[in-house]
């Protein structure tokens, strides 16, 4: 055999979905990565509460086994007329019957029949104005016509790091076959982690006007109330502001890092990195 031919062949296996849904080449890619930061980021923003405390580098290991489904579609990307699926985990993968390479891609409306499409269209528009919805139920169908009634959704809108309006995403652990059987959701937590998941664009922006408010309110003090610098007002107003422009400060630094980080990922090579084997696949 020729070791072009060979070659070839060894590249397909390495890119064959491993577990029969993708290959981590696929859920591992850097702009995969990205969106999974955006994706985390918005839910943190809509729900106040994390979807998952793990590092940068395995978030998106995390996210592909995690025991709930999630997917994505890009509704608000510019020039997209019919969004299409742009993630999709290992659970919800094998709940739509599909592929990475089968799903990813595929205009999102193909998830609901005919006889769900305008309720699935209602619903992503009362998401899109209210940025956020939770504890939705609807009927969708698998790539093969297998109908199934999501549980429990959380349907929110995705920003990017800039805080540019870009997609949307849901999140469910439970469905009910046509039978009445419900099914919840099996996957794999992820290690403890105390990783703090990095500060959004609209965070810093909240920490700078909040550090506005406070220095308007000290100048309100020396120039409305004639008071000074001596007077314990004053003083406990600028030790506010001080504190205010200390979060500021530690916030744009790790907004900073992450942005860093993130950018560093784009352009760095791919590797497969995995939990149980900890160490780079050859």
């Amino acid at each position: 055999m020729k070791k072009k031919e060979q070659a070839s062949q060894a590249a397909a296996v390495q890119s064959a979905p491993a577990d029969g849904f993708a290959s981590p080449e696929q859920y591992k890619d850097p702009e995969v990565v990205l969106q999974l930061l955006m994706i985390t980021q918005s839910y943190k923003k809509q729900y106040d509460e994390f979807l998952m405390e793990v590092s940068f580098d395995t978030l998106a290991e995390a996210m592909y086994i995690a025991p709930f489904a999630c997917l994505a579609h890009n509704k608000f990307e510019e020039g997209v007329d019919d969004p299409v699926f742009t993630y999709a985990n290992r659970a919800a993968l094998q709940l739509f019957e599909g592929t990475w390479d089968s799903m990813i891609g595929l205009p999102s409306r193909n998830s609901a029949d005919a006889e769900a499409q305008e309720e699935r269209n209602q619903l992503l528009e009362v998401a899109a104005t209210g940025g956020s919805i939770q504890d939705y139920s609807g009927w969708r169908v698998s790539m093969s016509g297998k109908r199934f009634k999501l549980k429990d959704v959380k349907l929110f809108n995705v920003t990017e790091l800039d805080g540019t309006l870009w997609g949307q995403a849901a999140v469910f652990k439970q469905y009910e076959l046509e039978d009445g059987t419900v099914v919840t959701v099996q996957g794999q937590e992820p290690p403890p982690s105390s990783i703090e998941i990095p500060p959004s664009q609209e965070d810093v922006d909240a920490a700078a006007a909040a550090v506005q408010e406070q220095a308007a309110a000290v100048r309100q003090l020396k120039e409305e109330q004639g008071l000074s610098n001596q007077d314990p007002q004053v003083q406990e107003a600028v030790a506010e502001l001080q504190t205010r422009k200390q979060a500021l400060t530690e916030l744009q630094a790790k907004y900073d890092a992450a942005l860093k980080e993130a950018e560093s990922a784009a352009d760095a090579p791919l590797t497969v990195e995995s939990w149980d084997e900890g160490e780079e696949e050859k």
